[in-house]
């Protein structure tokens, strides 16, 4: 008897495991160790995804890059990023952010797609072997890969707002130089499809109280409206967490000639969360597109 209860057992549970696996594995029961492998649902937060209605804001087509905050206090403004993608279905996100951990290369990549409640977001396979291709500095590192929240945070809304969308994650550490930035966005932008789309995951000033956090974000912000990554790169913390994926990213804007972006959303976890007396983190969302007149 415990021998027929055994195998029934076994039997629903590959049952189980074959659902999960097949459909381009977007069940949502796949587990690391699976095959093939996922990063693990480790980072969504039912309290902070935003999936209700947003305000009008510019009209803009072609885009081909932007910044999103990777701290889920964002949630809203991160969702409004991707809401404003969805209708031009891009093929791939280049997702660039801080590597936290300081660990593992000068750039660190993964090749494992990313569980979510949604489904799977794949890799874009062809784009990471391009990406090793035009540069030997770059490292695949699937466990570094798996704790960076500026990476995992993300993924549900992709999956949710794009969900054929492919991501391409890269990360760096915090002395990422601006030439090594200058020289990977040239490149990034050599490997880009026509519907590929770079995003920065990017925070801005930390641990500051809201009026201080204000004057940082607009020295900030005014050293990104004159595309001044000299400043940006003597930036620490009290600014943003990371200047190399913001040069990266202005690089690769600039080698393709898309040089004007829509600011969308600009505020703190102070303003968001009704109490400017917290230290805050700082949030800046914007896009480079053509905006319809």
């Amino acid at each position: 008897m415990m021998k027929k209860i055994l195998l029934v057992a076994v039997i629903i549970w590959a049952a189980i495991a074959y659902i999960a696996l097949s459909g381009d594995r977007t069940g949502t029961s796949v587990q690391p160790g699976s095959f093939p492998p996922v990063h693990p649902n480790a980072f969504f937060q039912t309290g902070n995804f935003y999936t209700g209605e947003f305000p009008e804001g510019p009209d803009l087509e072609n885009i081909r890059g932007g910044v999103i905050p990777h701290h889920l206090v964002a949630d809203k403004l991160i969702a409004r990023v991707f809401d404003t993608l969805k209708d031009q279905k891009p093929d791939t996100i280049i997702l660039l952010g801080p590597n936290h951990s300081n660990e593992g290369g000068r750039i660190v990549t993964s090749s494992l797609g990313w569980q979510t409640p949604f489904g799977v977001v794949d890799v874009d396979e062809k784009l990471l072997k391009s990406l090793r291709q035009a540069s030997s500095s770059v490292q695949v590192n699937d466990e570094i890969m798996s704790v960076e929240h500026a990476m995992g945070n993300i993924m549900p809304f992709i999956k949710y707002y794009l969900p054929e969308t492919k991501v391409l994650p890269i990360i760096f550490p915090n002395n990422f130089s601006r030439e090594e930035a200058n020289v990977l966005g040239e490149k990034i932008a050599g490997i880009m499809g026509d519907k590929t789309v770079v995003l920065a995951s990017v925070d801005f000033s930390h641990y500051l109280k809201c009026d201080e956090t204000e004057l940082k974000d607009q020295e900030t912000i005014q050293a990104l409206k004159e595309r001044n990554l000299g400043r940006i790169f003597t930036m620490n913390d009290d600014y943003l967490d990371s200047p190399a994926a913001i040069g990266v990213l202005f690089t690769a804007m600039n080698k393709l000639g898309k040089n004007d972006f829509a600011v969308l959303n600009h505020t703190n976890s102070g303003v968001i969360l009704g109490n400017k007396n917290i230290a805050t983190t700082s949030y800046i969302t914007l896009l480079f597109g053509i905006e319809n007149k």
